[in-house]
C-alpha cells in the first residue's frame, strides 16, 4: 500500500510539473489562461485557454522518459468523453458566447526531472456542435 501512494503522489507531481510548462509554453504563443483544473461532475479540463477568438480546452498529458512512448498513449476514449462533456458544461457556465472552441492536446515528456520535450497539437477533438458554440 504504502508503494502505491508514494507512486501517485509521484505521479501527480509530474502532472502538475507539466501543467504548468504547458501554462508557460501557451502564455508564450500569446494565449490567456482562463482556468486550470476544472472539475465538475461531466469530467474534467485541465486548462482553459482563450487563443484570440477562440475558446481553447487543452488536456496535458505527462510521462517520464520511454524509448517508444508518447504521453498520448494515455489518453483513452473515456477521457475524451469526459473532456467533451466538461466543456460543454463549462460553456454554459461562462454564457455560451459567441466563441469558436478546439480542444488542443500538450504532450510534456520528463527525463530525470527535465523537460525534454513538449509538443502541442491542435483540434486532437472535433470542435464542439454548433448548438453548444
Amino acid at each position: 500500500m504504502f508503494l502505491t501512494s508514494g507512486a501517485k503522489k509521484s505521479t501527480r507531481k509530474l502532472g502538475i510539473k507539466g501543467e504548468n510548462a504547458a501554462v508557460k509554453h501557451l502564455e508564450y504563443c500569446g494565449m490567456t489562461i482562463l482556468a486550470r483544473n476544472f472539475r465538475c461532475k461531466p469530467g474534467e479540463l485541465d486548462i482553459v485557454a482563450l487563443d484570440g477568438n477562440e475558446l481553447v480546452f487543452v488536456e496535458v498529458k505527462s510521462l517520464r522518459y520511454r524509448p517508444g512512448f508518447t504521453p498520448a498513449v494515455n489518453l483513452s476514449v473515456h477521457q475524451r468523453r469526459r473532456n467533451r462533456n466538461a466543456a460543454k458544461l463549462y460553456y454554459k457556465l461562462i454564457g455560451s458566447p459567441p466563441l469558436v472552441s478546439r480542444f488542443d492536446l500538450v504532450e510534456v515528456i520528463f527525463w530525470n526531472n527535465i523537460l525534454i520535450s513538449l509538443r502541442r497539437t491542435e483540434n486532437y477533438l472535433l470542435p464542439l456542435p454548433p448548438a453548444c458554440t
